[in-house]
């Protein structure tokens, strides 16, 4: 079962005490749940300064470092993330990139945080920027960029301590924000504590609101050296600590330069990691052998955009999710997005089954909601006869606009075929038909072109290359205004004609693309339930469709992460790119630049490059239950 998000249950109380016509601390944000408040009655944000910015010497330490990473338990209202965000904002071209990573168990809605950080108009500009971009309230990780990039936030819904344990990250600092110990003891307990310590190094400093005697020990034991100072307003004290202990990692400076950067591939997968570059300061060189960008599968004309969840909580779902949500925000944010909610039918008896299953597993409406024919006929606006899930923050997008997005103001190099690729001391030599092109860090970004020169470094993975034809109908075929999904798909593009697709027949890359046909056409409109096919004309050689290579791995997942010394792969995406590429592009640039993974440990597994090799040999030695090894 999905574990819950917590309900906040909170309010704003009106302070008795405060001095008349006094503008700040008038009313403070209570949880009824934990019987405590958000932040100092006082002044909320004068608290965060003296507790955790100067408790940390934050000022001085982000004028030192490219990259500054923050980890936090209790988000809470996110006041402090917003503080530290306008310190970065006012550092202007000299700030670092900062890295927020927060925990919170009961997420707060986007209007009631604007309530309680209304008293600090200083902050208003920030506090736009987090309530219009806060993720949708289910369980998981969400990732969301703010100040052109320079921001990155990461929250994570759910029990601290869970989540923590899958995260992979070296926090520069540490806010210790839960509620006081008395009144949330779960979440002050020693396995956070030494979660802290596995995440820190000898650089790494805390700062606490709360000076409990439980909490500085469990603080010191843990390795964390601990200080105790004034407290704020009318709290006794406060601490600071900084970690000492033996299992802190060694002090990375994360200035590591990766010199010059080559990204293969103009499609979905290269445009991710070239956007996740940038947004950190590089300049990558992207090479395509296309003569424009998106010119294969992440060029048809709409795509639907949502998760693939299993029947059990796994690894996999929980990866599907968390990439679906960060597509979908970029999506939206590239101008890409074409339409909200996708309908997943529950078009077979096998999908019906598997649906209900997934029902039982507990997740949250912010995820799906079921629903019968009636309401899926309503909201996609096609009669379809058959109900399913809706996905409220699902949709379709356009690939090639979504493509254009990620590539803006990127070095191209295109009509530029990679025919090898050779090792040159620590760099790479990229070998086309008009040269060479040198790298210090290559990411192999390509789609169905890739296999072939991707065997010397994944030799155990056997790509599967497939020829994915789309039907072009046109705009009146049907009223539809959802993305719709049941084996097959269908979504409107941005001049109203509907995709419908999409067939998957094995190909080999070295032959022409298979012909666009009467029977390919015929192939995705058998996919339609029968109710929503049967007005069609049949169709003929003569209507408009389009035919792109996929690239896919013997698992359907997507091979992403490192392969060497500067070498690294994002491929095998199927017919899922527009979904998983986005936040694998983050991985990839998490992996060069050394920052924190979008993904948790057991995602970064699914995903790993060195599984098919894994499995290989275990295969070899018979110890292998794996379905692939069968």
């Amino acid at each position: 079962m999905i574990e819950p998000l917590l309900d906040p249950d909170c309010f704003l109380e009106e302070r008795k005490d405060a001095p008349p016509g006094e503008p700040l601390g008038e009313a403070v944000l209570k949880s009824r749940r934990f019987g405590d408040i958000y932040f100092s009655g006082e002044d909320g944000l004068a608290e965060t300064k003296c507790v955790f910015i100067e408790g940390n010497d934050i000022p001085e330490r982000l004028k030192q470092t490219q990259h500054f990473v923050i980890a936090e338990t209790g988000f809470g209202t996110g006041l402090n993330f917003l503080a530290v965000m306008a310190e970065i904002a006012a550092l202007g071209d000299a700030a670092p990139h900062l890295h927020f990573i927060s925990t919170e168990i009961a997420p707060l809605s986007a209007e009631m945080i604007e309530a309680a950080l209304a008293p600090w108009p200083q902050l208003a500009p920030f506090r736009q920027m987090l309530t219009r971009d806060l993720p949708p309230r289910w369980p998981g990780r969400h990732r969301r960029h703010f100040l052109d990039g320079r921001v990155t936030l990461d929250l994570l819904y759910g029990d601290s301590v869970a989540m923590l344990a899958q995260a992979d990250f070296t926090a520069d600092c540490w806010f210790l924000d839960g509620f006081t110990p008395a009144r949330n003891p779960l979440m002050w307990r020693r396995e956070l504590y030494s979660l802290m310590a596995e995440r820190s190094s000898a650089a790494t400093t805390l700062a606490s609101f709360t000076a409990a005697g439980d909490v500085r020990r469990g603080l010191e034991a843990a390795g964390f050296e601990v200080s105790r100072h004034p407290g704020f307003g009318g709290k006794r004290h406060r601490i600071t600590g900084v970690f000492n202990g033996d299992a802190g990692r060694p002090y990375e400076a994360r200035s590591h330069d990766p010199g010059r950067v080559v990204v293969m591939g103009a499609g979905i997968a290269g445009a991710s990691v070239a956007a996740a570059l940038k947004r950190r300061g590089l300049a990558p060189l992207v090479v395509s052998a296309g003569v424009t960008v998106a010119d294969g599968a992440s060029g048809n004309i709409a795509a639907v955009q949502a998760p693939r969840l299993t029947a059990t909580d796994t690894a996999e779902a929980r990866f599907s999710l968390t990439a679906w949500g960060y597509a979908r925000y970029q999506a939206k944010a590239a101008g890409a997005s074409l339409a909200d909610q996708t309908v997943l039918l529950a078009h077979d008896e096998r999908e019906t089954l598997r649906q209900q299953k997934i029902s039982n597993l507990g997740w949250p409406e912010t995820v799906f909601t079921p629903a019968d024919a009636a309401a899926a006929r309503e909201i996609s606006g096609v009669d379809t006869g058959l109900g399913g899930m809706v996905f409220s923050e699902g949709g379709t997008v356009d690939p090639a606009a979504f493509v254009k997005s990620g590539l803006d103001d990127i070095d191209l190099c295109l009509e530029t075929s990679i025919t090898a690729i050779s090792r040159d001391g620590d760099g790479f030599v990229l070998h086309h038909q008009g040269g060479e092109i040198v790298a210090d860090t290559l990411i192999m970004a390509a789609g169905a072109g890739f296999a072939a020169l991707a065997e010397p470094f994944i030799s155990d993975c056997r790509f599967q290359i497939t020829a994915g034809h789309v039907t072009h109908l046109e705009a009146t075929a049907y009223d539809l205004h959802s993305g719709l999904s049941f084996g097959g798909y269908m979504a409107r593009a941005a001049d109203g004609t509907i995709a419908l697709g999409a067939s998957f027949d094995h190909h080999d890359p070295a032959k022409p693309l298979p012909p666009r046909g009467k029977a390919a056409h015929q192939a995705n409109v058998d996919l339609l339930p029968e109710a929503a096919r049967d007005h069609l004309p049949a169709p003929d050689d003569h209507l408009p469709g389009r035919t792109s290579l996929r690239i896919a791995s013997p698992d359907r997942q997507p091979v992403a992460g490192r392969l060497g010394e500067g070498l690294y792969v994002l491929s095998g995406l199927g017919a899922r790119g527009m979904v998983t590429a986005p936040i694998l592009g983050e991985y990839i640039a998490s992996l060069v630049l050394g920052l924190p993974s979008p993904l948790d440990k057991s995602m970064e597994a699914v995903v790993d490059p060195g599984r098919f090799s894994a499995r290989a040999k275990r295969r070899q030695s018979g110890s292998s239950s794996h379905p692939s090894a069968k």
